[in-house]
């Protein structure tokens, strides 16, 4: 699984230059942040508002959209198959490539984010929060869930034009209906911990529920579901080779 890793790697960091646009959209969806003015923006409680309501779902779309294409664009060359032809197991192919993209986009979406949201809660003070190490912690479990579900979605598809969508499915028409569906049938009978299912509202949550140790769990326990359930059809599909 090794060589397949380092393979990938090698691909992403070769291929088009997808990594040097993800750097570049990661850094300049930031920007949005102080679309403005810089006026107040740097206190940590309204950075971090604003960086989850705006800005980081810009990042996610717009880096997602250039992974998802990039595994797509492997598929219509038929470079997928050929790893799978090469008589790999399907487990390493798929871990090969969750385990280097989807931790590398992780990176590059997360750390500029991160270095932002850090100095403006060293400006702000350790007063402006409960507890800010875990808004980091599930920040970051957040955005490696994201890329790796968009990863696995995408060898799902198998096919570019799927593939170029998936970032918008998956955080907007899947979050929506997840929403509603919860919304409808929940919203009498429990409270809004239900809706932490959703990684809109699992960013949403960043600010007011930062020392709850259920959203924690929560997204902990969303996370491993959905990539679980991913994994499973993914796996099926390679060992069955049910490619187009």
């Amino acid at each position: 699984m090794f060589n397949l890793i380092r393979a990938e790697l090698y691909r992403f960091k070769n291929s088009g230059g997808y990594l040097f646009f993800m750097i570049l959209a990661s850094l300049l969806g930031l920007l949005t942040v102080f679309s403005t003015g810089f006026d107040t923006k740097f206190e940590f409680t309204i950075m971090l508002s604003n960086v989850t309501q705006l800005s980081y779902n810009m990042v996610l779309l717009v880096c997602g959209t250039l992974l998802t294409v990039f595994i797509g664009v492997s598929y219509n060359n038929r470079m997928s198959y050929y790893e799978i032809m090469g008589g790999n197991p399907p487990h390493k192919i798929i871990l090969a490539k969750t385990l280097s993209m989807g931790f590398i986009s992780a990176l590059i979406m997360y750390i500029p984010t991160a270095v932002l949201l850090l100095a403006s809660y060293i400006n702000s003070g350790k007063q402006t929060i409960e507890n800010p190490a875990m808004v980091f912690i599930i920040l970051f479990i957040i955005t490696l869930h994201t890329t790796i579900s968009f990863i696995l979605y995408a060898m799902l598809g198998r096919n570019l034009v799927l593939a170029s969508f998936v970032p918008y499915i998956r955080l907007g028409i899947l979050d929506l209906i997840v929403y509603m569906l919860v919304f409808q049938e929940f919203s009498e009978h429990a409270d809004n911990k239900l809706l932490y299912i959703t990684t809109n509202s699992q960013m949403a949550h960043l600010l007011t529920k930062t020392g709850d140790n259920k959203l924690l769990f929560i997204v902990l326990i969303s996370s491993a579901i959905e990539c679980a359930v991913l994994y499973i059809l993914v796996y099926f599909v390679y060992k069955n080779k049910k490619f187009k």
